[in-house]
């Protein structure tokens, strides 16, 4: 097989950013391991899949590719950078960083066995593939039961403040045919909460003349013991077809993360977000009286151009009126080439960080009232992780990575799905008494 490498070789990746930049690195890691190399934490060549979204990632971006050479140079590791700090500054990073062996350029991904088969790396020029990373083999590198199923790349929405479709282009959406089949070899592998992601998942099909909703039903005909959680569902996309088919079917987890950045009309005219407050008003009461159950999640932005503190009070008011069970904030970034960057009224660093500080502390409130109403209430389960304090994970409505986690009572394994009831909550956390296991938990 061309390219094929000892299976002595090993390898390590460093995936930071979204979870859609962690899939792309499930597949670098597919075709590195159908080449014959070894996953390993004792690597020979470590690849950092990057992120630059805004000005903080691209930072801990470089800050990670300077730890990793760090660490590489008396071994003799070879260190390739990938994925969109790549895309996004290309020639000006091999000046920055000449420590690094090669950089990959997303577009190049198809040619990650060949580059790094090669006796001496060389540096990137322009995207030379034509395969898609989707098409290349997959290693997911998740825990089970839990997995993502990304369903498109990129993004046309244009918001004014984002360098996402510079990065990664206009929305593509994958084919139906593609995402059924994933989803029918992540069941295989035994995975269960099947998490779909994209960059507004509710624009899935609009360049391919079709729809999320279409997908949906699609993916809920496919029999099997699953579940899918709906994430980053934009404003605008959710209607009442869709709100049906959530309820309609209860594999869809009650869990809706709809980010809003903002509440004040003036400012989201000026992000181009494509709604207004009395927009969002309607959406959040159709849900909260349509489901009574449902946790919802937001993300908002502090110190985007022209915020003044009445706006920011609008902000706040907004988020103390519907009290959203999980929220993410973040501070505005000036980002190179965007809209925003262009208009006047930029905040000072002080202020955004200020306004930052002042809204998560009013959420940590609103957290913890929303999960008082959960106790002595019975919900699934899943277990993560075996800490020295004991075994922790998720409920059904608490969503990986970006919100509070399960502190578990009772004998259970990592990885499994149980019952339970809550019996006490935290700030963001809850602790769940498990039910007896009957001996059918996997």
């Amino acid at each position: 097989m061309p390219g094929r490498v000892p299976p002595a070789m090993k390898y390590r990746i460093v995936s930071l950013g979204c979870p859609k930049n962690l899939v792309d690195s499930e597949h670098l890691s597919g075709s590195l391991d159908e080449a014959g190399y070894e996953l390993s934490e004792d690597a020979d060549l470590v690849i950092v899949n990057t992120c630059a979204f805004i000005a903080d990632a691209c930072s801990e971006s470089i800050g990670t590719i300077l730890e990793e050479a760090r660490k590489a140079g008396p071994r003799g590791r070879r260190l390739i950078v990938a994925g969109c700090l790549v895309d996004r500054y290309g020639s000006e990073l091999e000046r920055l960083l000449p420590e690094v062996d090669a950089f990959l350029q997303r577009g190049s991904y198809g040619n990650i066995v060949d580059l790094v088969a090669k006796k001496g790396f060389h540096k990137s020029g322009p995207a030379t593939g034509t395969v898609s990373v989707e098409a290349l083999p997959r290693r997911v590198l998740t825990q089970a039961p839990s997995a993502y199923l990304k369903i498109q790349e990129g993004c046309s929405n244009r918001c004014s403040y984002c360098a996402i479709p510079s990065i990664r282009g206009p929305l593509a959406s994958r084919s139906p045919e593609a995402l059924e089949d994933e989803l029918r070899r992540l069941l295989g592998e035994g995975f269960k909460e099947i998490n779909v992601i994209g960059q507004d998942i509710t624009s899935y099909g609009r360049d391919a003349g079709s729809h999320i909703k279409s997908l949906l039903k699609r993916l809920l005909a496919v029999r099997g013991d699953f579940f899918l959680r709906l994430l980053y569902l934009h404003p605008k996309g959710i209607d009442d077809t869709l709100l049906d088919l959530i309820a309609g079917d209860g594999r869809i987890v009650r869990y809706l993360d709809v980010p809003i950045q903002h509440s004040d009309d003036l400012l989201l005219r000026s992000m181009n977000r494509g709604y207004s407050q009395s927009d969002l008003d309607r959406l959040f009461g159709k849900i909260r009286e349509r489901f009574d159950d449902v946790a919802l999640r937001t993300t908002v932005m502090v110190g985007y151009p022209g915020e003044t503190e009445e706006a920011f009070a609008n902000l706040c008011a907004f988020v103390a009126k519907w009290e959203f069970d999980n929220l993410g904030a973040f501070a505005y970034s000036r980002e190179r080439g965007t809209a925003a960057a262009r208009i006047k009224g930029h905040l000072t660093k002080a202020v955004k960080k200020a306004r930052y500080r002042r809204i998560m502390e009013m959420q940590r409130e609103i957290s913890k009232r929303r999960l008082k109403r959960l106790m002595g209430r019975e919900m699934a389960v899943i277990v993560e992780a075996c800490e020295a304090s004991g075994m922790t994970g998720r409920t059904m409505l608490q969503a990986p990575d970006v919100d509070g986690i399960a502190f578990i009572r009772g004998d259970c394994e990592v990885g499994q799905i149980r019952r339970g009831r809550v019996v006490g909550t935290l700030d963001y956390d809850v602790i769940i008494e498990l039910e007896a296991d009957d001996g059918t938990h996997k």
